[in-house]
């Protein structure tokens, strides 16, 4: 039994069951005997990162992790350091936890071995989102290969990740809590920002709140920009200790998580009325979020989306991130509704993704990003919703898309 904490929230063991019930599935259907399940990587805030990982183990290991998930065994967690054994048995849900030191590569082919596996179909599941192209070190895939001749390795975390896109009821328990979390630092932030306060202690405001609530925080970019002579659109994923001003408009990105799973607000206001352009840009995000989240519905597919985005053409805008994007432990599929012509790689849209049908149990963000097409004053609104049977449920109450003057 898992011991209790705020690091690895504990889920029930029925969680578990229908979590590897439902990936064997998968791996039955798609001939796989085996999944290696790489953990690495965190965003920039408190939160540990290792998705796949800790979805198969609740416990992720300093710097790296793997689980060797096979198709009629029980999984086996590999971690780092001998003496983070005990803590990690305590909160992994994963019974057979191995050290075999720093070269963990070596120990998954020693299970691999002993589950005789050395010529079968395995699939290697990287440690984030599919979203970031990221599998494995290069060492450790030379190593799996070089051992194993006769197997066949292939990627297949965007078919992992498609398997994790309906949430249970206690994972939208958990997505709930998140997102109440997020609304209360997101309040907090508002309520404190006045004339002189650095961007970095509105930042921390995220921490506070997360560690009174026993959460964790995955991002937060914030920053404040003039709106006479903007030098930004888009706000600092570091944030400086640069000052709030008078006649700044304030943009925020902060989630706020529990369990593994975050809500997640952007939020745009200002510092005394709104300049014209900066007024007209709100209008523009507003009305085209809350026709989103009113719209869109359990049979809706990428496509639909991308005909909300009309006002913002109209208004002769362009966007910079995609209008709805799948969200519970970071990005994940789907992305879409971008504008052909919008600027960066996170703009940029999948075709095959138009297609996508959003089903009862997906959690999205909604994102309303316009952006002037000189690229200098853009304004964001955004939340995170759960599709239920018959529409989609803003998970936040905080209002994103009242216009708020400090």
């Amino acid at each position: 039994m898992v011991v209790d904490n705020d690091y690895y929230a504990p889920f029930s063991d029925a969680e578990y069951e229908r979590r590897y019930s439902t990936l064997r599935k998968f791996m039955n259907a798609d001939g796989l005997d085996c999944l290696i399940v790489y953990g690495a990587y965190s965003m920039v805030g408190t939160d540990t990162g290792q998705i796949n990982t800790v979805y198969l183990s609740n416990y992720a290991g300093f710097i790296q992790t793997y689980v060797v998930f096979p198709l009629r065994a029980d999984p086996t967690l590999f971690i780092s350091f001998g003496y983070h054994l005990p803590n990690a048995r305590d909160l992994s849900v994963i019974k057979d936890i191995r050290w075999p030191g720093f070269d963990l590569a070596k120990g998954v082919c020693e299970r691999l071995r002993e589950l005789g596996l050395e010529k079968a179909n395995v699939g290697i599941v990287g440690p984030v989102s599919s979203w970031f192209n990221i599998s494995v070190p290069v060492e450790h895939y030379h190593c799996f290969t070089a051992t194993f001749p006769g197997a066949k390795f292939r990627v297949v975390t965007k078919e992992f990740e498609s398997v994790r896109l309906i949430k249970s009821e206690e994972e939208i328990r958990y997505m709930e809590k998140a997102a109440a979390m997020t609304d209360v630092a997101q309040e907090e932030i508002c309520l404190a920002t006045r004339i002189g306060i650095r961007h970095s202690e509105l930042r921390d405001i995220a921490f506070d709140v997360a560690g009174r609530c026993g959460g964790k925080v995955s991002l937060y970019h914030v920053s404040s920009t003039p709106m006479s002579n903007p030098q930004e659109f888009y706000p600092d994923c570091f944030p400086t200790h640069r000052r709030v001003a008078a006649g700044d408009v304030v943009m925020t990105e902060i989630s706020v998580g529990y369990g593994g799973y975050f809500g997640k607000i952007f939020a745009t206001y200002f510092m005394g009325e709104p300049a014209d352009e900066y007024r007209r840009l709100f209008g523009v995000a507003a009305a085209v979020y809350d026709e989103a989240i009113e719209a869109l519905k359990p049979g809706s597919t990428g496509r639909d989306v991308g005909r909300l985005l009309a006002p913002i053409r109209e208004a002769g805008y362009t966007t910079g991130i995609v209008l709805v994007g799948g969200w519970s432990t970071y990005n994940h599929p789907p992305h879409v509704g971008a504008i052909e012509d919008s600027f960066g790689a996170s703009a940029t849209e999948d075709t095959s993704e138009l297609d996508f049908v959003f089903k009862p149990g997906q959690c999205v963000g909604i994102m309303s990003y316009p952006v002037t097409r000189d690229m200098k004053r853009g304004v964001w609104i955004g939340t995170i919703c759960v599709f239920t049977e018959d529409r989609l449920r803003n998970l936040h109450s905080y209002p994103a898309s009242k216009l708020r003057v400090v």
